[in-house]
């Protein structure tokens, strides 16, 4: 029903800053639905565009509940002659709460990319960050890099790494308002899905870290 993930690509380097800008767009688009709403409060009905105002979103159930009314706001919508009435129809969806995940691996977070990774985690702005980390440079034959452990053995690194990994989960929490975990599947799987939903759920940036 178009209610699935979309998927979006950006440059390399510039996967944080691409990520911030969806997350940007979305809440302006937002921010313009609930301002037409409020300009055809009488037309649209007070009762639905109350309740589409002031839905709170923190479940599925409650997500479900404000599609409905959304579709009931898109219903009426067509038949007010109104020029306020075509931009709402054309930004209703952007009622119902969306997520946007920035995903990449430790080359881009430890390294090209930290700079902008470190914006956006600064930035308070309502993103979650999943970095899958394999220890080395995988894109490029395995070397070692910023987040291979110390004493590990990689291209680059033969008699083992002499320095120490570096610690992004620890860098992003001095912040105070960043949500960090660390999972690694294998281990429990348990922890993995509960830092997601614990990640998802945190009303601002939140940075997971995968051993992959």
């Amino acid at each position: 029903q178009g209610q699935g993930p979309a998927w979006a690509n950006s440059l390399f380097e510039d996967n944080a800053e691409f990520g911030l800008g969806m997350r940007l767009a979305l809440d302006a688009q937002r921010d313009l639905a609930q301002m037409l709403v409020r300009e055809l409060r009488a037309e649209i009905g007070e009762a639905l565009a109350d309740a589409l105002l002031g839905a709170t979103q923190d479940s599925d159930e409650q997500v479900r509940e404000q599609r409905e009314r959304v579709k009931q706001l898109k219903a009426i919508l067509p038949g007010l002659r109104f020029p306020e009435a075509a931009r709402l129809l054309a930004v209703a969806d952007s009622l119902v709460v969306r997520s946007v995940w920035i995903v990449g691996g430790d080359g881009w977070a430890y390294d090209i990319g930290y700079g902008g990774l470190d914006h956006v985690l600064a930035s308070g702005a309502n993103v979650k960050v999943l970095v899958l980390d394999t220890e080395v440079y995988s894109n490029t034959g395995g070397q070692s890099s910023k987040s291979t452990p110390m004493a590990a053995v990689a291209k680059f690194a033969a008699g083992g790494k002499a320095i120490a990994k570096k610690d992004l989960g620890l860098m992003a929490m001095q912040y105070g308002h960043v949500y960090v975990a660390r999972v690694a599947l294998g281990a429990k799987d348990s922890q993995t899905v509960s830092a997601f939903r614990e990640a998802e759920a945190y009303n601002g940036p939140a940075l997971v870290i995968a051993y992959s």
